[in-house]
């Protein structure tokens, strides 16, 4: 079933209006019309706060993650887009030594995501070596994050597209 008719189910019978935005899974969706069925709109993934009826992207992303949930042989994590990570400042979206690695939530606003590099040169106990961004903000600027969202605590994965060797492990720490 599409992500568009498994939200249009979820929405048969709750009350709902136009404006509103619904969380549904990891996504966020955004009430154009109410009816039978009721008009919705997904976030693009292309720019902050930009809606689309256009599913496709949704749908990439949601097979991207159900296929790397499968890959490790894990159980789904939940987050949400809206969700905080934590990311040191020497990180980029076009570092081949990014990594993710997820930890356990402080508070319902953080994921548990730490987005790092590896031997990073800032000190690890001051503040302003680290800020805040959404999980969204994350997707659109480094979409090779998008299919390891809803992973569980204590995985690491390498941006670089490899993986993560022992020795790479020990360095993140």
């Amino acid at each position: 079933m599409s992500i568009n008719a498994q939200v249009q189910q979820y929405l048969s019978d709750r009350p709902h209006a136009i404006g509103e935005t619904v969380q549904f899974g990891w996504f966020i969706f955004r009430i154009v019309e109410v009816g039978r069925p009721s008009r919705i709109e997904t976030l693009d993934f292309r720019k902050m706060a930009s809606f689309t009826e256009d599913f496709t992207v949704v749908e990439r992303i949601h097979a991207l993650q159900t296929a790397a949930l499968a890959e490790f042989n894990v159980s789904e994590c939940p987050c949400s887009l809206r969700q905080y990570a934590q990311v040191s400042v020497s990180y980029s979206p076009e570092r081949n030594d990014a990594f993710m690695e997820r930890l356990r939530p402080t508070d319902g606003n953080d994921s548990g995501w730490y987005i790092g590099v590896c031997n990073d040169p800032c000190d690890m106990n001051n503040p302003s070596s680290f800020t805040l961004q959404s999980l969204y903000e994350l997707t659109i600027h480094d979409s090779r994050m998008t299919p390891y969202w809803l992973l569980p605590s204590g995985i690491v994965i390498s941006l670089s597209g490899k993986a993560i060797t022992e020795q790479e492990v020990s360095c993140l720490k």
